[in-house]
């Protein structure tokens, strides 16, 4: 017996209710308030993970160098205290811990609205810990820290072989933590979800995850899918449209295996009794996505209608794939609706692009097909 409340349906609902007007309707892009805000801490990481899409740049640029022009403590809380009460924050990496003053920093924001943070639980310890639940709402969905994410890619050799040697004991020990405090503190939060991405070195392990988590004490199973669009040169600098799927070096699979790896991990995911999420799409779309045959026709964005990201040097972007502002320069409000954001929106809802292709982000709706 879940629990938890389904969260993937849940926030896939909210989304859509909250969208539904202006995407359809707003012939100039605008939208109504941000409710959601992803602020990317750091890109810096003590993980050099295989499939990770800043791989490159962690490992061939000096880490005092990859720390230049990282919004300070100071510009942090500035930006914090901008978001509404009732507005949801994801606070994301790189490690978020590897920055000292993090644990403050998602302080104050649990004190102000609802928050949520995604690490790879290797450099979480009991002391940490017991923070982190000091900013735990005493009901789920109340202002306070309500959801943690972690990262797993399968059994204990098939992560470390892809994350890092030993990481698979320390976020399985993290994970172990919050759940035994959770429960010493009769507290329902932090929900704890933990995600894998779908690839070659851990495909036929998949279905090993739904048990793993539920013997750690965890809620959730996130599966996501490997994207390559950060390898395309000029990414986030030059128009999207000017990109065509052959570019993108995007991951092949086995349909077959694939197919079968789904199939095998939502059975686990009911009988260990722990949610499975999988991307805003059927089975077969993921199946498709990794033989190359996405149609990015048969998906849509209502995230540029609800979702604000801000990156670790303060630029303001819609998704990754464009900027539209800086913190430094403009409010969280002014840069949601400028003509940037406005413009990318109408862009989008056009027709999306090929860097698009794999994002967590999109919604299936087979608007050109009858399958």
């Amino acid at each position: 017996m879940k629990l938890f409340p389904d969260l993937t349906h849940l926030h896939r609902a909210a989304i859509r209710a909250y969208t539904l007007l202006p995407y359809r309707f707003s012939r100039q892009g605008y939208a109504l308030p941000a409710p959601f805000f992803i602020f990317e801490m750091t890109r810096r990481c003590n993980l050099r993970c295989q499939m990770c899409q800043y791989i490159q740049w962690l490992r061939e640029t000096p880490p005092g160098q990859q720390k230049e022009g990282e919004l300070t403590t100071e510009e942090w809380l500035g930006v914090i205290r901008q978001v509404p009460r009732w507005g949801l924050i994801s606070f994301t990496g790189g490690e978020p811990f590897v920055r000292g003053d993090f644990l403050d920093l998602l302080g104050c924001a649990s004190s102000r609205c609802r928050t949520h943070m995604i690490t790879n639980g290797t450099m979480l310890t009991e002391e940490r810990v017991r923070h982190l639940m000091d900013f735990t709402p005493r009901r789920f969905g109340g202002v306070g820290f309500n959801i943690l994410g972690l990262s797993l890619e399968g059994p204990e050799e098939v992560n470390d072989r892809i994350r890092g040697e030993g990481g698979f004991a320390k976020t399985i020990n993290a994970i172990k933590m919050v759940s035994s405090m959770r429960r010493e503190r009769g507290r329902r939060c932090p929900v704890i979800h933990v995600t894998t991405v779908i690839q070659k070195g851990n495909l036929d392990y998949l279905s090993w995850m739904p048990q793993i988590v539920a013997d750690a004490g965890g809620d959730v199973v996130n599966f996501t899918l490997e994207v390559r669009n950060q390898e395309l040169q000029g990414f986030g600098s030059r128009d999207p449209s000017g990109y065509s799927m052959p570019q993108l070096n995007s991951p092949r699979l086995d349909p077959q295996r694939v197919s079968d790896a789904l199939r095998d991990t939502r059975r686990a995911a009911e009988q260990a009794g722990v949610e499975l999420r999988t991307p805003n799409m059927p089975d077969r779309e993921i199946v498709r996505y990794y033989a190359g045959q996405t149609d990015l026709r048969d998906f849509q964005c209502p995230e540029l209608w609800s979702t604000l990201i801000v990156s670790s040097k303060g630029d303001v972007h819609p998704c990754w794939v464009t900027r539209v502002g800086n913190v430094r320069e403009t409010s969280l409000k002014s840069a949601w609706n400028n003509e940037k954001f406005r413009a990318f929106r109408r862009r989008a809802r056009e027709g999306l692009f090929t860097p698009c292709a794999g994002c967590c982000m999109l919604l299936y709706h087979a608007g050109n097909k009858s399958e």
